[in-house]
């Protein structure tokens, strides 16, 4: 496993621990609903960046695959139809749906800052 995949898979799962912390964060603040909204965004973030890493994998293994270009569009149009047909399930809960899309890049600074605390450690 290259160093890469290690830290990607660290920032994968960061991002699922902070999708089930805002969870339960907004199940107990806002209810049900709110939660499931979260959950939702959560879910196209994290899904959005898996894809991310799998194409960069590809990427760096030399291997051409339709993630050269075309998916990278394909990624992002996915990932607004979804956070659209999120926002028309759940129209007032458009603050847990901003914290759902924003969870991958959440996770990413909240890895970055365990990495630098770690390595100013050694």
């Amino acid at each position: 496993m290259t160093e890469y995949q290690i830290k990607s898979n660290k920032i994968l799962k960061c991002a699922a621990g902070l999708a089930v912390f805002g969870f339960l964060i907004f199940l107990i603040w806002r209810g049900t609903d709110s939660a499931l909204a979260f959950l939702s965004a959560a879910a196209v973030s994290l899904l959005s960046l898996w894809v991310l890493a799998k194409g960069i994998d590809i990427l760096g293994q030399g291997r051409t695959s339709w993630l050269k270009g075309f998916g990278f569009v394909v990624r992002f149009l996915v990932y607004a139809l979804a956070l659209s047909a999120i926002l028309k399930v759940y129209p007032n809960h458009s603050l847990e749906v901003f914290f759902g899309i924003f969870l991958s890049i959440m996770a990413i600074g909240l890895e970055a800052i365990i990495e630098s605390y770690t390595n100013a450690r050694t």
